[in-house]
Parts: C-alpha cells; structure tokens; sequence
C-alpha cells in the first residue's frame, strides 16, 4: 500500500464525500459511475407515503442503526422497526481507548432510544428468535414481526477453538474484550494493575477478523503501558504478517517498543494452561501474568438462527451488488457478517457497517418508488493508535466490479501517512465523535 501525504489523504477524503450522495453514500446505476445524489434520490417520498412500507431492522450496531436512521431521513413515511436484545450499543470502535485509559466509557455507549426518538424510530428491545422467510415474519421475544424488507446487521461472534478448552468460566477470567461492553471494563482493570517485571501475552486473531488494524493498535497500547510501567509484552500473531498500516505498525514495534514488545507471526496456539498461566504453540511455550487472548471470529450468532449462512461457512453469503441474501428474498446483511472472500474487499469495521447501511437505506427507497437500486462505491476511514500521544490512519474508496462481481479497491484510491503524528491522534479522536454522531444521534 502507498504512503500519501496529509494533503493527498483530505484530496482523497474530499473525493469520497464528494462521490457520495447528501447522505454519505453512493451507487453506480448499472455501470455507470454516477453519485447518487444526481439521480432524484428525493423522488421516493411521495411514492412510499401512499403505499406505507415496513423495514425491520435487527440489530443496533454501526450497520443497523444508521440504516434505521438514513431510512427515516431519506423517507420519513417508512414504517421502520429497529429490533435489538440491548438498550444500548457500546462500540468497539474506539475501546482500545477505553481500555488504556484514553477515553470514559460514556464516550462509546450509544442509548438506541435516544436514537429513535430522534427520528420517529420505532426501536423494540427483545431477542430474535427465528424468521419465516416464506411470510415474511421475524420472531422475537416480545412478538412476531412482519415486513416488506429485513435488514440484518449482527456483527460478529466468538469462534472458539475447542481445544483451548476456553469455557465460559474461563472467558470471565480471560476477556477478549473485541466486542465491546463489561469485557471492555474488564481489561481496562486488568491493564490497570500491570506492574514492573510482568509480561503481558496478547494473542492477535486469525483473518477474517473486525477491524483488521485493531489487534495492532491494541500491542501498541500494551507496548506503550508496558514502558512506563517496567513489563513486557510477546505478541502472539497467527497471521503471516501485520494485517492492516503494516510499515507504520512495524515501526512502532521496531523503534518505540523495541526494548518491551516481542511480535512472533504465523504462530498457532495449541494449548493454555489457565492455572500457570502457559500459552502453548508451536513456537515454544510462553508464560504470562496477563493473557489477552483474542478468539478467530465468524459472524454474530444471529445470520445463524435465521439461517442466511451456507452450510459449512461462517459468514452470511449476500448479492454483492445489493447486500441482499442469496439465501431468503427481501432479506439483506450488512456490516462485518458478510462472507467477505465471494463478496468483497472490503474489511470489517465500523465506517464499512456505516456505509453500508446507507447504500440499503437509500436502495430501499429507490425499490419502493419502483426505481433501480444503485450498486455500492463507498468509502472506509480508519484511524489507530501507536501511543497515548501518536495516530496513522488509512483511507480507501471501494466500488462496484460488474466483471468480478464483486466490490473492490478502486485503482490508486487507498493510502496510509508517511508517520504517526499527533495530529492523527487529534484528527482520529475526531473523527470517532463523528461516527458516532453520525450513526446513534
């Protein structure tokens, strides 16, 4: 990946808000390359307001909650149902910060009633039981729910090995903290209480994963706790290499953590002994006072319940061009749960769940005023860490390939900074407030 400059980065920050349409996201009509906010996106209105349309929506992340949100901006006649088992989203964007004493906890925990009563949602807290595709009905614990359209947006889940034994007691002791909330709170505790001569063993998950440059933001935070207070940290990465900003993350590990962070790639854990505190591999036993060991992932538990995964995979296998399940008509799956690989290249985070879930909400009211949905061109920001002081980002634009059906990085449209700065780091503190806003407000 090029290495661009600060001014090229806005240049090309500049090009994606301008690509998209009022509301931040963009579609091409076939194969043109045309903003959608050239192509009457305002028109569905009067349409849907006679014929009273019914979204639900099931989950409240980055992904659910803006496509709740965009619905009601884009066409505030919609009938829209946000179904999430919480009260509130707490986002794992920006937990790192969390957890190393960088920001509160109030900072990242999204009320989803405050959502809805901003924009005439109806939000039901319960759990998703089961979906009769054939009906048209999703089943939850408070009541059965019919639709016109479903929007999936789960997240991800927890896919444990199960020979590390990692049972649920053992998961208390042991937070991963990748998805966001007590697990957060946890680690920031445990952080808390690193003292002079410990060694701190972080084990990084294997790709596909979210947020691909998380795990290394996160050493870098352990490698930063780790010199002010005297420890050590081993990183423990089953991946061949760094997996995202890899030139700005290895000089951080090569220079600013040299003496305290050891990194080991392509390394595979085949055992922990909990009681002595013993990681296994196959590159030699390593014992620690803290274990952070981050689990590989599939998708969240729910495309399995509602049966949107193909037997034998762990992610929910949609249309490329429209997010629409290739298991169940009118049914759609944004955000990290989509079977990257067939689909896209496209990573898993926040600012893609975001996007994405503006490309449903505009293509929805396009499909109610009986016009043609737009396939996606979209935009992913990405800010990280190195030290308390420092931040790298990377900024890339996706689109639409009708010849690898497929979306892919647009030619010369992705880029990293030639440092870390502070001003990254005042820049990144930014944009999260931003995306926050921008999705739960």
């Amino acid at each position: 990946m090029k290495k661009i400059s600060r001014r090229s980065f806005v240049k090309t920050t500049a090009v994606t808000a301008a690509s998209l349409s009022l509301f931040g996201l963009a579609g091409c009509k076939k194969t043109e390359q045309k903003p959608a906010a050239t192509q009457d996106a305002a028109a569905p209105v009067a349409e849907s307001a006679k014929t009273g349309h019914t979204v639900v929506i099931a989950g409240g992340g980055y992904g659910g909650a803006t496509t709740a949100k965009y619905l009601k901006i884009l066409n505030p006649a919609i009938n829209v149902i946000l179904v999430d088992r919480n009260a509130e989203h707490v986002s794992c964007a920006m937990s790192n910060e969390v957890i190393f004493g960088l920001r509160d906890m109030s900072e990242i925990t999204m009320p989803l009633k405050r959502l809805a009563d901003n924009h005439g949602i109806d939000f039901r807290q319960a759990e998703v039981t089961g979906l009769d595709k054939e009906k048209k009905v999703l089943k939850t614990s408070a009541g059965d729910i019919s639709y016109d359209k479903l929007v999936v947006s789960p997240g991800i889940s927890m896919d444990y090995d199960p020979a590390l034994n990692f049972t649920e007691d053992k998961q208390a002791k042991y937070p991963h903290a990748w998805i966001a909330g007590k697990q957060t709170e946890q680690l920031r505790d445990m952080v808390s209480q690193i003292k002079a001569g410990d060694t701190v063993i972080f084990r990084t998950p294997l790709a596909l994963y979210r947020c691909p440059p998380g795990p290394y933001e996160r050493a870098c935070l352990f490698g930063n706790a780790a010199l002010k207070k005297g420890a050590k940290v081993i990183v423990l990465d089953p991946n061949p290499q760094i997996m995202s900003k890899k030139p700005l993350f290895e000089k951080a590990f090569n220079t600013t953590y040299k003496d305290v962070l050891t990194y080991i790639p392509s390394v595979n854990v085949t055992a922990i002994d909990y009681d002595k505190k013993i990681v296994k591999t196959d590159k030699g036993d390593f014992q620690g006072t803290l274990i952070n060991f981050v689990p590989n992932q599939k998708a969240g538990e729910l495309v399995f319940t509602l049966g949107l995964v193909e037997e034998g995979k762990k992610w929910a296998s949609v249309d490329p061009k429209t997010f629409e399940s290739t298991l169940a008509k009118d049914v759609y799956v944004i955000g990290d749960a989509i079977d990257s690989a067939p689909v896209t290249e496209m990573p898993k985070s926040g600012t893609i769940a975001n996007a994405t879930g503006k490309v449903v909400a505009e293509n929805l009211v396009r499909i109610f005023a009986g016009k043609e949905p737009l396939v996606p061109f979209v935009g992913n920001t990405c800010y990280s860490l190195v030290s308390e002081t420092e931040g790298i980002w990377i900024a890339t634009l996706y689109e639409y390939s009708a010849e690898k059906n497929k979306i892919v990085t647009r030619n010369g449209a992705n880029g990293i900074p030639e440092a870390a700065s502070v001003e990254n780091k005042v820049n990144g503190h930014s944009w999260g407030n931003n995306i926050l806003i921008d999705t739960f407000m």
